[in-house]
């Protein structure tokens, strides 16, 4: 079981790898032109101004739609408010948007239940996160998990809504928990904006070494949280059962 589960590891690995690999090659060209050229930087640069107040607004609906179709990857988005408003007016903009996509979803989980996470997740993938059902250490666990990078942010948002957490709290710690992830991105979407190659480089090299070590993180916290929370059901059936046979004894 263990060696079917390297295989996968190693499968996923090299998938990754080889579509990183087909995107740089397919996107040399233009970011050749980009660096080579100041005309072309300022046609992106006339592009962007073109759009007007409808650019903060469009990347704004995208961010929204982005947090409820939760297939959707978000780091574009926040590269893309970096280039139209700048590093913290992309900040600022992300976080609004990811504000109203999370109420939504949480109203939209709170309203239809676990059927409407089902579209999106599988039983399994839920079950990973069964530790949430823990109340009392429930803040601090979404928290941590929003705050570190790499993370699955939004199944922790649906999964978040099939708890009892207070909406206003949980809507509060994970929007200021995702600054750090966001903030990253929207700085090197200023600095591709700027013509700043070696900075954004840089923010993005950041940026996934970040997302590789808070994954790695993130598999062996969620999966020791749901070993004690496995530990702690049993613990709890096996107590009520005692508790029956004494009863009835």
């Amino acid at each position: 079981m263990e060696e079917k589960h390297l295989l996968k590891n190693w499968l996923g690995a090299i998938l990754l790898l080889a579509v990183t690999l087909m995107a740089l090659v397919w996107s040399y060209p233009y970011a050749r032109d980009f660096m080579l050229y100041p005309e072309t930087r300022q046609q992106l640069a006339d592009a962007i101004d073109a759009l007007g107040a409808w650019g903060p607004l469009l990347v704004f609906v995208v961010q929204v739609a982005q947090i409820i179709l939760a297939f959707l990857p978000g780091e574009p988005v926040e590269v893309l408010a970096g280039m139209i408003c700048g590093a913290w007016g992309g900040l600022l903009l992300c976080l609004a948007g990811i504000l109203i996509g999370a109420s939504l979803v949480l109203f939209l989980v709170r309203r239809f239940g676990r059927p409407l996470v089902r579209v999106f997740f599988s039983e399994a993938q839920l079950e990973r996160y069964r530790f949430l059902r823990d109340e009392r250490r429930l803040e601090w666990v979404i928290f941590l998990l929003f705050l570190i990078p790499g993370t699955p942010k939004d199944i922790l948002t649906y999964a978040a809504g099939l708890t009892r957490i207070n909406p206003v709290r949980f809507l509060l710690i994970s929007t200021l928990a995702r600054i750090p992830s966001v903030v990253t991105s929207t700085m090197a979407g200023d600095a591709l904006s700027e013509g700043n190659f070696v900075l954004t480089a840089g923010f993005f090299a950041l940026a996934t070494l970040l997302a590789g070590i808070g994954l790695r993180v993130h598999r062996k916290w969620v999966g020791h949280m749901g070993q004690n929370s496995e530990a702690e059901e049993a613990k709890t059936q096996a107590s009520a059962q005692e508790s029956d046979e004494t009863a009835t004894g």
